[in-house]
């Protein structure tokens, strides 16, 4: 997933123009998945919630601006509903998703659809509602989540007028849903 965010750093910080036109937040969202996937390395405890416990501290410590303080938001969202988990199911994976939009969201002062938020709440939802339809396996909740969130970002012009206006999709949403988290 850093990989694929890297490959698309150039792409992701053309587009950023909300809420700040500074050009970084591809660069920003890097930066604190490569710390975020260094703390998870040198995790000696292969259970989920220790690796999940790691990749939130390591996302913490290593955020960058908006994008990356948010996206260490939703790393701690997850961390928050995997602890204790030795392993993970596609309930598991829906309700950490779940968690994690909200956590971003409350860490917010003033949240504004059309962003990351928005991207990160409706993957969320559609990973519940793919776990809820009995559709059990993690790898179909994790792409209807995937999925959702492509769409979420195609539809950010829609409900952000500084997107819509300058022609682009939000670049946080964009960045998170390369990382399919």
């Amino acid at each position: 997933a850093t990989d694929w965010l890297e490959k698309s750093v150039a792409e992701i910080n053309a587009l950023n123009v909300f809420p700040v036109p500074d050009g970084d937040t591809g660069t920003n969202m890097l930066l604190t998945m490569r710390s975020c996937m260094e703390d998870a390395f040198k995790c000696t405890d292969f259970s989920v919630s220790a690796i999940v416990r790691a990749m939130a501290r390591g996302s913490l410590m290593g955020a960058r601006g908006n994008s990356g303080v948010i996206l260490s938001q939703i790393w701690h969202g997850i961390e928050q509903s995997l602890n204790g988990r030795s392993s993970l199911d596609s309930q598991g994976l829906a309700a950490a998703l779940c968690r994690a939009a909200e956590t971003a969201r409350d860490g917010i002062s003033n949240p504004v659809e059309g962003t990351i938020l928005t991207v990160i709440k409706e993957a969320s939802v559609a990973c519940r509602n793919q776990s809820v339809e009995g559709k059990n396996g993690v790898a179909s909740v994790l792409q209807a989540a995937v999925d959702a969130a492509g769409e979420a970002v195609a539809n950010t012009p829609n409900l952000l007028t500084v997107l819509r206006e300058a022609g682009v999709v939000d670049a946080g949403g964009l960045g998170l849903s390369l990382i399919h988290i």
